[in-house]
């Protein structure tokens, strides 16, 4: 994206969406000292409850227009003060509904108007959605808030919404090999990240599975066309392409983060000797500020990352556990350029053919616009942990760049769930 514009940034939660413009973040100062924060600047909360949408679904976002799928249908509890499921509502409480918002016309004093869109075949607790080549595909995830039973099998299926046959708008696709391996578990996606037309997607901490959009079939390795996602998974970043971004206007230049470390890393040119090394840097202030606020008894959830315009990033970070019931966000908005002379060599010298660990070298300039720990208040029914994140930027038109949506971590998500039980 090229010129200047305002813009909001969204924050997906388990059961609302809050609306922040970026103005109100940038214009502010630093906000690091833990006894002098603030609350975060929410211009717009739409709860799901409140607009009749189920707890917990799946999202994409294309242009201006935000997709949510899936999710779980809650009421109150007659007696006490906490959610449950639904059961009259779905299959068993599991909603395979699929909305649809324009944001184009956003006003910060309206919450979100969706409409619906479609039904699936088959319900989906928490499936990550994916829009590609035009259609919406929606990956179960298997991760229930509320619901005790496991539904198998959970089919893999795309939205296509340029197809005039109601009867055939929906397609199932193959089969995930790990469903059945996994079967057991309570969660099967642990990451997901889309290289053009390839999905990666992480089941355990090492296993991957890739699914090729154009010839639809899986496969537990890269095809050897994929030479990036081949260099990826060689050097061991495949946990770092799921949980983390490109930068736009350096593409070759993937920022992740891993619970609560972040780390960017400089892949080879294309044409490269498979090799030739890649070089690795740590965000040292993101980690000092982390461990500031980790000093207050608070505990760091899974961060995100994502782009707001051309070598412009932000990074976001949900802290929660503080014996005072106190939720924080962390917000780190940055920019970052290429040191001279940094293009990674395209061979391998003096190291083993066999060694591809990245090497420590910093090859990025990194400035930091804003950074901050906000209260995070509670508009919803139940903890406000973010599950993903994405950005709009408004200029003469509406843009919208990619998004991270990413599956929540249930570490934290249980224990504060039997906390609000208790």
């Amino acid at each position: 994206m090229e010129g200047e514009g305002e813009g909001y940034l969204y924050l997906c939660l388990c059961d609302h969406i809050i609306v922040i413009d970026m103005k109100k973040i940038l214009s502010g100062g630093f906000q690091t000292n833990p006894p002098d924060l603030i609350a975060l600047p929410v211009d717009n909360v739409t709860v799901f409850r409140e607009e009749k949408l189920p707890f917990g679904m799946g999202f994409c976002v294309d242009g201006s227009k935000l997709y949510m799928a899936g999710g779980e249908w809650t009421q109150k509890h007659r007696r006490h003060d906490f959610l449950e499921l639904d059961y009259s509502k779905g299959y068993k409480g599991t909603s395979s509904s699929m909305y649809v918002a324009d944001l184009s016309a956003f006003d910060p004093v309206r919450k979100i108007k969706f409409s619906k869109l479609h039904e699936f075949e088959a319900p989906k607790a928490s499936p990550v959605l994916m829009k590609i080549n035009e259609k919406i595909y929606a990956l179960p995830t298997n991760i229930t808030f509320f619901s005790s039973f496991k539904m198998y099998p959970i089919p893999f299926e795309v939205y296509d919404p340029d197809t005039n046959s109601s009867k055939s708008i929906t397609r199932r696709l193959q089969t995930p090999p790990f469903y059945e391996r996994y079967e057991g578990e309570k969660k099967f996606i642990r990451g997901h990240a889309l290289v053009g037309n390839t999905l990666c997607v992480q089941v355990d901490r090492s296993d991957f599975h890739f699914y090729y959009v154009n010839s639809g079939i899986w496969r537990p390795s890269p095809h050897q066309n994929s030479r990036l996602l081949s260099s990826i998974i060689r050097n061991g970043l495949g946990r770092n392409l799921c949980h983390g971004k490109f930068v736009l206007g350096c593409e070759d230049v993937l920022i992740s983060i891993l619970r609560t470390r972040m780390d960017a890393f400089l892949l080879p040119p294309p044409g490269s000797n498979e090799n030739a090394p890649v070089f690795w840097q740590i965000f040292n202030e993101v980690d000092d500020d982390l461990s500031k606020i980790q000093q207050f008894s608070y505990e760091i959830d899974d961060g995100l990352v994502l782009n707001l315009d051309k070598e412009k990033m932000c990074a976001i970070f949900s802290c929660g556990g503080n014996p005072e019931h106190n939720f924080l966000v962390y917000i780190y908005i940055f920019q970052v350029s290429k040191l001279p002379e940094q293009q990674p060599c395209t061979k391998r010298t003096k190291r083993l053919q066999t060694d591809f660990r990245p090497i420590l070298k910093d090859f990025l300039s990194v400035t930091c616009l804003h950074k901050g720990f906000y209260y995070l208040n509670k508009p919803g029914f139940y903890w406000p942990l973010i599950t993903g994140a994405f950005y709009l930027c408004v200029m003469v038109k509406l843009f919208a760049l990619k998004v991270l949506c990413r599956v929540p971590s249930l570490k934290g998500l249980t224990n504060r769930m039997v906390e609000m039980i208790k």
